[in-house]
């Protein structure tokens, strides 16, 4: 599929602080012409032309250069085959630039330890050269950067005692006074010379657990080095061009590449890259493609796949391999069950009907309500969800009716004749007066139902309130139908075609695409954009996890994203249609319209 190439970006910072040690390598033989070439096109970011050239000169200095080009390429079990294969005999800067370029690697790979190790080695050298300056704060932005579990595992890789002691005395200040002691005993059981300045020092700062609160108030933040990248999953079927779905995958990987360049601007000293993965129509597909990315590609995070089907068979793999997945199109209310590492953008049907709920019961100040929907249809969950919430709040549902309209023909007037207005016939028929009605309508029949629901509340005189599914507000239902009723619908995305914000997306869009965005390359947007400014808030995307859950209210073109601390998205806006068309019932949001 031609649109689905993996997106290139600048080089990231720590390439180019690689670039900056060319002069210092050992001086060209016979192969310098071929050589340059593959150094020119690895500087052009032409990495398959420079592998031709690289992996076929049979020097350190070829297999350093195939290692650093397989690393820029984010292929890094490849690149660690490579430069594990660079001799330590070799000159002191070529030998150092590849234990550097390892160290990178390493810390790529989540190798923290390892990378340690490689980088105490290069420090140790007498020579301040650029390529041993630069080892030295990498070092130092790595132990500013772990999590708790990265630094436990990283102390038991460590060979040298001083790393143990750095791992310890960096995470002071950054962890609670408890966990701190804990790792204080931890070098005292490493055999950690007690009688060193540094742990006087070390003990001293731990005696006093006022003090050490003061300290942790102020420096409690993990850092991200300068350069980090993050590499973000895109998991989506391929399609030929002149299938249906061909535009909803291009829409969405279009709009996960402009937000990740767009991220790249912005943050000159981080970098994020798109790795896509084929989730084609084979049942097996989806669970290869989630392999694949966190085994090829490492990722960080996988954003996809398109529904609910192909989302639930990689769910159990995400919680494997403790990688986030966020879907942005799945709406299925079983998909992440009891799954702490699966997020959906899309909210569910219960989703839908739980503010549905609080819209009728708080901005309405309905009181007694029906429910109307299909059995077994994907409403049925929205309508149970609606029941629960209203009740919760202190409203009733004095009918419920969840039946299998095709059975009976679609004949609802064994429902719809208790959504009476008549006071004199709920008298006597011993019918409840209501305020509104739940009808949260799905599928092919969807249209039908909602036409016969209002033809019987129209024959009757009827003026209840009606509010709905997401498919209330794609029906082209007749002016005189809707008469003075109003029509409340709730819709997960909707874009303000007013909006600056949405021109300008537009018109950046046509310029890097050569094509117009669709609804897809918002939605796209909006996903990636929620997961890179998560992971740009906390540095490390071992935080990733859970800080999803509590990041703060993204703002999208055509959605707004917050899990409230859950693991669906919450933000579900609720619309209203009536004579004069469709408005969204927030006026802030006044100028926005359905799409």
């Amino acid at each position: 599929m031609d649109f689905l190439k993996k997106c290139r970006f600048p080089a990231n910072h720590l390439l180019l602080i690689i670039f900056g040690f060319l002069p210092l390598l050992v001086p060209y033989h016979a192969d310098a012409q071929s050589f340059e070439d593959g150094l020119n096109f690895y500087q052009q970011g032409q990495y398959s032309k420079a592998l031709s050239i690289f992996t076929n000169i049979d020097s350190d200095k070829g297999r350093l250069f195939a290692g650093k080009t397989y690393f820029a390429m984010g292929k890094y079990i490849t690149a660690k085959a490579y430069l594990g294969q660079v001799s330590d005999k070799q000159s002191g800067d070529l030998y150092a630039e590849a234990q550097y370029t390892r160290a990178l690697n390493d810390f790529e790979l989540g190798q923290f330890g390892d990378a340690l190790n490689r980088l105490y080695q290069l420090r140790q050298q007498k020579v301040r050269t650029q390529v041993v300056t630069k080892g030295i704060q990498f070092y130092q932005d790595i132990l500013n950067y772990l999590t708790l579990n990265q630094r436990k595992k990283a102390f038991q890789q460590a060979e040298y005692p001083e790393i143990e002691y750095d791992l310890v005395a960096s995470a002071i200040g950054h962890v609670a006074y408890p966990v701190a002691k804990t790792l204080y005993k931890q070098l005292l059981d490493a055999k950690i010379d007690t009688t060193s300045p540094q742990m006087k020092k070390l003990s001293s700062t731990l005696a006093d657990s006022m003090k050490y609160a003061v300290q942790i108030a102020y420096n409690n933040q993990l850092r991200a080095p300068d350069g980090i990248t993050y590499n973000i999953g895109a998991a989506l079927p391929s399609y030929s061009s002149d299938a249906p779905n061909y535009e909803v995958s291009q829409g969405l990987y279009f709009g996960y590449t402009l937000a990740a360049e767009q991220f790249n601007q912005q943050h000159p000293d981080k970098k994020a890259f798109i790795r896509y993965e084929n989730t084609n129509a084979k049942m097996d597909s989806a669970a290869y493609a989630m392999t694949d990315l966190v085994w090829n590609s490492n990722v960080d995070v996988v954003l996809g796949p398109l529904y609910s089907d192909p989302a639930s068979r990689m769910a159990n793999l995400a919680e494997e391999y403790q990688v986030p997945m966020l879907a942005p199109l799945a709406n299925s209310d079983s998909l992440n069950l009891d799954n702490p590492y699966v997020y959906q953008t899309n909210p569910t049907f219960a989703s839908h009907g739980k503010k549905m709920a609080e819209y009728a019961v708080k901005d309405l100040h309905m009181d007694t309500m029906a429910v109307l929907v299909g059995k077994g249809s994907l409403g049925e969950a929205s309508a149970y969800a609606f029941r629960e919430r209203a009740e919760q709040l202190g409203a009733n549902i004095s009918y419920f009716f969840v039946e299998d309209f095709k059975s009976t023909g679609y004949d609802l007037s064994d429902y719809t004749k208790y959504f009476t207005t008549d006071s004199v016939k709920i008298d006597t028929m011993g019918y409840h007066h209501l305020d509104g009605i739940y009808a949260p309508f799905t599928g092919q029949a969807a249209k039908n139902l909602a036409d016969l629901l209002l033809v019987d509340l129209e024959a009757m005189g009827s003026k209840l309130p009606v509010m709905g599914s997401q498919k209330w507000g794609k029906m082209n239902i007749p002016k005189n139908r809707i008469a003075n009723r109003n029509i409340y619908f709730s819709e997960s995305f909707y874009a303000d075609k007013h909006s600056q914000k949405v021109e300008q997306f537009n018109k950046e869009f046509k310029q890097r695409f050569s094509i117009d965005p669709n609804r897809f390359a918002m939605i796209g947007y909006d996903a990636a954009s929620y997961v890179l400014q998560t992971l740009n808030r906390i540095g490390n995307p071992a935080l990733l996890k859970n800080a999803l859950k509590s990041q703060p209210t993204y703002e999208g073109l055509i959605s707004n994203i917050n899990f409230g601390g859950t693991h669906i998205n919450q933000e579900v806006k609720i619309f209203k249609l009536s004579k004069e068309g469709v408005q969204p019932v927030s006026q802030t949001q006044m100028n926005s319209s359905f799409q």
